[in-house]
């Protein structure tokens, strides 16, 4: 048997949906830009507030009083005030912790296309909070955002596919998935896709190419540069040298990609 036929760790590393929580849209500097040289709405006007008292800019922090504004500004339409009162609900900050409500207004906000929302809607369809626990709903939102490159999304609706969760498993579909959400720079993703090469799922065992993800996954994921060294173990100096090389261009490339440079 060839050492391509084994394992690249000699432990089964078994691959667990990585359902990540969505940070809290920090748009302060876009949506003030963005206004130019025209009055802003009242929408905007409570969004920015509202972002200025979650943020504790220039004035002590208050979730609170912000929900308050961002209520103002969701109830008029403002999908950024939308997201973001969702989001408060679904952590319980300044608001009671309500996952119907933040369900209803990550809805709100996903039918309007933002990507964010329709991913964190579909994590919530995905575990049963705040909506029924329907794998299929879930599928059809990561979609959504999947096709705006949301990498969160894209990460999710490859594990989805990974788990035969809401559809039919399909490993390439997966692997796809999750590779172009690494590339975007989203950490989970990184280490998952390290996990497919080093399990072999859709691709031949590489071990250069495991590390190699790993690696980069590690920049964010102690658990991943515990995973990286324990393969290291297996490979000889000249790979790991060969997957330290390919980290150093793939950062480099994610980076450019992530500050739209070439």
């Amino acid at each position: 048997m060839t050492r391509a036929n084994l394992s690249c760790l000699t432990v089964l590393v078994t691959m667990t949906a990585a359902v990540a929580d969505v940070p809290t849209r920090s748009a302060v500097s876009d949506r003030r830009l963005s206004v130019g040289k025209q009055e802003p709405s009242q929408a905007e006007q409570d969004f920015l507030r509202g972002v200025q008292l979650a943020h504790g800019e220039g004035v002590e922090q208050d979730y609170a009083h912000a929900a308050k504004f961002y209520l103002s500004a969701a109830e008029k339409g403002h999908v950024a005030a939308q997201y973001n009162l969702a989001y408060l609900y679904e952590h319980g900050l300044g608001v009671a912790h309500d996952f119907k409500q933040a369900a209803t207004w990550y809805r709100k906000a996903a039918l309007q296309g933002d990507a964010e929302a329709q991913n964190n809607l579909g994590v919530l369809y995905a575990t049963g909070r705040g909506v029924p626990h329907r794998d299929a709903d879930a599928v059809h939102w990561y979609r959504l955002a999947a096709a705006q490159s949301d990498p969160e999304g894209m990460s999710n609706l490859g594990m989805m596919y990974l788990q035969g969760r809401g559809l039919k498993r399909d490993l390439i579909e997966a692997f796809k998935w999750i590779r172009q959400s690494a590339e975007n720079g989203y950490a989970v993703a990184q280490n998952n896709l390290a996990l497919m090469y080093a399990n072999g799922q859709a691709v031949a065992r590489d071990c250069v190419w495991a590390y190699t993800w790993f690696d980069i996954a590690a920049d964010k994921l102690t658990a991943s540069a515990q995973l990286r060294d324990q393969i290291a173990k297996e490979m000889k100096p000249e790979e790991i040298q060969r997957a330290r090389t390919r980290a150093e261009i793939k950062r480099t490339q994610i980076s450019q990609k992530a500050n739209g440079t070439k």
